[in-house]
């Protein structure tokens, strides 16, 4: 499957925007990364291994390499003019600098799609900020939610952020390809990480619509009225409260009340009560009448921190496999926390084709997360591996602009 295979595509981003590239060309796109001659930054980002980094071997998969001396481009518009989108994550000015800015690019090649990957966009009083991912996820909204109690908020994992601005970088690109078709004219596709990441995730933005209309509630001391968490979304709930310890690992589990999804807590108590009569005083509750009995001094926080002791009893007996089965038999709102050996594991994902095994320059089978989608039932496959520095300079020359030597490539 090769949807976008007469497209060519130049990749100069980093490790802030390695991903849209890759999606391009998972679907068929000639994807050349473009690095300076001593490598990309993103060839030592993290999660590293034996072999090196597998962020880069993952997200520079599918793409052709070229090295060259970006502070003397040189010849670089020669295979510039051969481009239909070039994708940049250098920040606002940066590219300028290096006579590589859209103005430029688009005045000598009016149908070219210019794709830029920013923390903050190239607008705006903040867009000359510098940002790492942490300052993203905290100006996005998602940060503030992501913590424990009363502790300040932590981190969000290894570093993400960049990889929704990513994808949205190469959503970007094809919708300004197809217009294109209709302009005749390319434009400037400016992506904010600090915007992917409101529309991406579970940050206030989100929680509004779901029904947290206050997620501070849980702040709250002496209000007039005390908020519940209703929304059965999670956005609200301390996350110490969602995630309990099983036999083998954790289960996503929220003790939901109200009566859009107080049912599923119900289940889960009669599912407890039916192996363990003991439980029956939890399951003979109707879990979605529990706002109205707070309201009237009939359920306090003694006997939610009970039931909490009992579901954590419970599950600490049960293995992941055991609570999913259930999960399916009784109709209830929980799941198993995957850890990295059970996603590589996953039967699901193998029965989709999921992972693709390459062989690299070396001569040794990689094996790594696939295409991001099937197409008309199709599988979009990993068709080779991420390039070493200056693999194909010259075949891409030759494919591109003939046979011609830039001076300042390796």
């Amino acid at each position: 499957m090769a949807l976008l295979e007469r497209y060519r595509v130049l990749d100069f981003t980093d490790d802030r925007g390695l991903l849209a590239g890759r999606m391009l060309a998972d679907l068929g796109a000639d994807v050349v990364q473009v690095e300076p001659l001593d490598g990309s930054s993103a060839r030592t980002a993290e999660p590293l291994g034996p072999r090196g980094s597998y962020f880069w071997d993952t997200y520079a998969a599918n793409k052709r390499g070229i090295a060259i001396d970006l502070e003397n481009p040189a010849g670089l518009h020669d295979l510039i003019a051969q481009a239909d989108v070039v994708i940049e994550s250098a920040g606002p000015g940066v590219m300028d600098s290096l006579g590589l800015g859209f103005e430029k690019l688009h005045t000598l090649f009016p149908r070219l799609v210019y794709v830029s990957i920013s923390a903050f966009g190239s607008t705006g009083p903040k867009s000359r900020y510098a940002a790492s991912d942490l300052v993203v996820w905290a100006a996005g909204g998602p940060l503030d939610p992501h913590r424990e109690k009363d502790r300040p908020p932590v981190r969000i994992s290894i570093p993400q952020a960049f990889l929704h601005a990513a994808a949205d970088a190469a959503d970007g690109a094809l919708f300004a390809l197809l217009a294109r078709t209709r302009t005749g004219r390319g434009q400037h596709v400016d992506v904010s990480a600090q915007a992917s990441l409101g529309t991406a995730t579970l940050g206030r933005v989100l929680a509004h619509t779901a029904g947290d209309v206050s997620p501070e509630w849980e702040k709250l001391v002496d209000g007039p009225v005390k908020k519940m968490d209703q929304s059965g979304s999670g956005s609200g709930t301390d996350p110490a409260k969602k995630k309990w310890r099983c036999a083998d690992g954790l289960i996503e589990f929220h003790l939901t009340v109200g009566r859009a999804s107080g049912a599923f807590t119900s289940a889960f108590f009669r599912w407890m009560a039916s192996e363990n009569p003991d439980y029956e005083r939890f399951a003979s509750i109707d879990w979605r009448e529990v706002p109205d009995m707070v309201a009237r001094g009939e359920f306090d926080d003694a006997r939610f921190d009970e039931a909490r002791g009992a579901v954590a009893e419970f599950l600490a007996g049960k293995t992941k496999n055991a609570v999913l089965e259930a999960a399916r038999e009784h109709r209830l709102l929980c799941v198993p926390i995957y850890d990295t050996g059970d996603v590589a594991a996953s039967p699901q994902l193998d029965a989709r084709g999921f992972y693709s095994t390459v062989v690299d320059d070396a001569g040794r089978e990689v094996r790594m997360p696939g295409a991001f989608a099937k197409v008309s039932g199709e599988t979009l496959h990993v068709r080779s591996p991420a390039p070493s520095i200056g693999q194909h300079t010259e075949e891409v020359l030759a494919d591109w602009v003939g046979t011609r030597v830039m001076e300042n490539a390796s």
